[in-house]
């Protein structure tokens, strides 16, 4: 089994009270450190399947804007998501499941 990043973002982060507020409480936590995140997507390949954790954003989706009291940013685009995708060598016709973690 074969797990690959479809990485398509960079240099993304979380504030500290967003990753570890919790049931303590936001105000518990230094709004100042950040810790490195980024949007990734997954690829899966069993052997005899080709499953997508995810499928990226839309071409059309914005380049979020990093402000001071930013609590979590997705990182800069460096690449679309299917330019990504393909990089791994991969042809959407071989994905045969696709696992949505969210909405």
């Amino acid at each position: 089994m074969k797990i690959k990043a479809v990485k398509f973002n960079e240099k993304g982060f979380m504030t500290q009270p967003f990753a570890m507020g919790g049931e303590d409480g936001v105000e518990k936590f230094d709004a100042k450190v950040r810790y490195r995140s980024c949007l990734q997507n997954y690829l899966i390949d069993t052997g005899d399947e080709v499953i997508l954790v995810d499928t990226g954003l839309p071409v059309e989706y914005p380049e979020m804007v990093v402000e001071e009291n930013t609590q979590i940013y997705i990182g800069s685009r460096i690449v679309d998501y299917m330019t990504a995708f393909r990089a791994l060598g991969y042809r959407p016709e071989q994905v045969t499941k696709i696992l949505v973690t969210h909405k």
